[in-house]
Formats: structure tokens, sequence, C-alpha cells
């Protein structure tokens, strides 16, 4: 219906109301109307019969739409689904296009680099050193990873070039991760989490953690994560790798190092396996405590002994803290280590004496104190470090022949938060047949990028 058509509908019902009104306000025969009026009534009883029939052609329009709708409804609902099926294979398709991304365009070199003099008394040593750690990441897709380090130090009159991680990871949900290759020990706190050089607070490593009692990498495949428990959580790290080897024979291990175990084992040349793993309780996110093993048959291949195992050991604990009452940050750290090989009878027929009983217990660790005024205003104040740590080597029953103590003391300062200046001297005492004590001064700059 036209906008003409509407007009005059309402005109008429207005005149129409109007006639009425006056019709019922009176009982005369007839009805007096002004002549506009009239003219108007007449010109729409004129139009009448032609607005009728654009009313008959409205219904039959309506009608006809009605019908159309009936039909083109299931084809639109056809079409939608079409496209949300459309929508969903492009998103699958920029997913997986996503996925498939080269690790090349989102890749990471960070790493660590140090340089230091260590001078001994009594005769040890007086030299400089320098080491650089690049580390690569990889990340070939959300859920797939690659990490690479790499160890360039200075030996002698070469540069000694070492494989220190290389691990590819798969994310198979928040809780777990899976990895393969080389990894670093998670049953091993302080190498996994504290032996960088700008992370360490003193130039030096403890003794027992770090190239003593437990091994610094694995070869093998682990899997490992973290399970959130109210406020507190845990963290979990379960792994199977190539056993360490158990170094007895006269003829290639210097008397001091029998028994040891050797954890550089990349051969796996006695065909033994090792498993281990850690599990760490984080009450409140300033306290972590953790307890770390392996359990490995180290027993020599070709050698008439009976199986020899290796159990190996580890608590440790880590509190860190920004006090406001102390105006700056304490951290607290410590690690105990135990070695338990298995007794055995061992007759070399190069030793002399005969079978030789061998009991290989050792054990050691270290606790370490530091604290930062971070909170204080002086910008030099601020950026200075104090440490104390003390550390231990018990092994004066095995062949090493020695039981070390070490109390050392350093001053950091922070020239950024990762690059650092050391300066650190260390008191030695050892008990022993073997024993060598050697008080140090330690200066380091290391720094991370």
């Amino acid at each position: 219906m036209n906008t003409k058509t509407i007009g005059l509908a309402v005109l008429a019902a207005a005149l129409t109301s109007s006639v009425l009104a006056q019709e019922a306000g009176t009982n005369s025969q007839f009805i007096t109307i002004p002549r506009e009026q009239y003219l108007l009534l007449k010109k729409l009883a004129d139009e009448y019969p032609k607005l009728a029939e654009e009313m008959k052609e409205m219904k039959a329009f309506k009608a006809q739409a009605e019908v159309t709708l009936k039909k083109v409804a299931p084809q639109q609902a056809e079409t939608d689904q079409a496209l949300d099926e459309l929508d969903k294979k492009i998103t699958d398709v920029k997913k997986l296009a996503k996925d498939s991304a080269p690790g090349t365009n989102k890749f990471l070199l960070t790493g660590y680099g140090s340089a230091g003099f260590t001078a001994q008394n009594r005769g040890g040593d007086k030299k400089f050193a320098a080491t650089f750690n690049p580390i690569f990441l990889w990340k070939l897709s959300d859920r797939l990873l690659f990490e690479g380090e790499l160890e360039a130090e200075l030996e002698g009159a070469d540069t000694h070039l070492a494989l220190e991680i290389a691990q590819m990871s798969y994310v198979l949900n928040d809780y777990m991760t899976f990895g393969a290759g080389k990894f670093l020990n998670p049953a091993n706190y302080f190498v996994e989490r504290q032996h960088m050089a700008w992370v360490n607070k003193l130039p030096d490593k403890p003794l027992a953690v770090y190239d003593g009692l437990l091994p610094e990498s694995n070869l093998g495949m682990q899997l490992r994560g973290a399970l959130p428990a109210g406020s507190m959580k845990f963290g979990y790290a379960v792994y199977v790798a190539n056993a360490p080897m158990l170094m007895i024979d006269p003829a290639t291990v210097a008397p001091s190092d029998f028994g040891k175990l050797e954890f550089n084992n990349f051969d796996n040349s006695d065909h033994h396996v090792a498993f281990g793993g850690r599990i760490g309780f984080q009450p409140f996110p300033e306290l972590e405590v953790g307890y770390g093993m392996q359990y490995a048959d180290v027993t020599p291949r070709g050698v008439g002994v009976n199986a020899i195992h290796a159990l190996l050991q580890s608590l440790d604990f880590s509190y860190v803290r920004d006090s406001a009452v102390l105006c700056g940050t304490i951290n607290l750290k410590g690690q105990w280590v135990w070695s338990k090989v298995s007794d055995f009878v061992y007759d070399p027929t190069s030793l002399a004496g005969g079978p030789y009983t061998f009991s290989n217990k050792r054990e050691g660790g270290y606790v370490q104190l530091a604290y930062r005024p971070s909170r204080l205003d002086n910008p030099i104040l601020k950026n200075l470090e104090g440490v104390v740590r003390a550390d231990m080597l018990n092994q004066a029953k095995t062949a090493a022949g020695v039981d070390e103590r070490r109390l050392t003391f350093g001053l950091n300062y922070w020239l950024t938060p990762s690059s650092v200046c050391k300066v650190a001297y260390a008191l030695d005492r050892q008990r022993g047949s073997n024993a060598d004590p050697h008080d140090t001064l330690m200066i380091q700059f290391a720094t991370g990028f």
C-alpha cells in the first residue's frame, strides 16, 4: 500500500468520525457539514474502487511472499550451515599452517658468559679463566620445543667445547611435558636451577652437588610437570637414562678415583639403565623443598663380581623473600646428597694383597645465605649483595681418602638485573690421607643475555 492510499484512508476515518459526532448530537433528518469536508468525502467515494483493488493486490502479494519465504528458509539454513563449516575449515587450515611453521621463525638465542681470576695459596692455581654458554631455543609449534646449550671454556692451550643440553620437548597438557635427549638432571637441584654463572651467587660451585656425587646431566627421556593443590603446588620429574659407569679398572683408573661413578657414560658401555626423578613441594611461593633420587645397575661388563647397584639421593630447599622489615631480599638455599654403591669384592691381578673388599659411601652438600638491601634508596648500597656458604664432601673412607670443609664469604655488585661482579674468599680445610687444602681468592664477572 502506497503513501497516498494510507493518507486517504486516515482522512476518511477522520471525516466519518466527525459526521457520526454531529449525528449523535441532533435528531434532524438532514446533517449539515462544511463544503470542504463534503468535497473530500465525494473524492474518497470516487476513489474507493481503486483503493479496494490495491488492497486486494497487497493481500495477494503478501500471500505469495509467505509461500516464497517458506521455500527459501530451508535453503538459507543450509547456506548458513555451509558457511559455518567453511569458517571451521579456514580456522583449521590457519592452525595447521601456524603449527607447521619452521622453528627458525620462532628462534631465540640466549645464554650467559663469565670471566674471572682464581688465586690459591700453598702453591695452588693462579689463573684467569673465561667461559661462554650460548643457549638456542626453537619453538616449532605451540607444543613442540627444542633447547640446546653449548659450553666453550679454555683448557690449557685449547678451547674445549661441550654439549650441555640437546633436548626435544613436547607439551602433552598443562600438567605434563615429555622430553628426550640430553637434559640437566632434575634430581640435582643446584645444577638444574642454580649453576649458571649469573644465577650462582659465588664464583665457584659447591662441593658434592657439582662435579661430585650426582650426575649433572642425563642422556635419555623424562616426563615432568606441576600439579596445583589450592594455594600450594607439587612439581615432579621422572626419567630413564644411561647409567653411570663404575670405575674399578686399575689399568685406566687412578688409585684415588677407584670406585667413583663416571656419569658421562654417553656410549653406555656397560649397557645399564638408570631410573630417577625428583618431587618438589611449594607450601607457599617463597619456599620449596624437594627430594631427588637415582637408582642404577653399575656392574662392569666382563668383571667377575656380583651385581653392583648405585643409589643416589638428594634433599634440597630454597627460600627467597623480599622483606620490608629487612629492607631487602634474603635468599637461603641448601642441598645434601648421599651416594651408596653396593659393597663388593674385587680381585684385580695387578693389585697385591689378593681380593679387595670395597665399601663405597659418600655424602656432602651445602647451605648458602645471601642478602641484598634492594629496598634502600641509595643507588650503590641497594645493588650490593653479601653471601656466605658452607659446603663439605665426606669421602675419607673411600679410595679418595679425604674429607673437605669450606667456608666461603662473598660480596657481589649487580651492574644490571642479569650482570654481576663477584669477589669471594674460601677457607678450605681437609683431612685424610690425600688432604691438600688451599684457601682461594676468586673474582668473577658474569652476565646473562
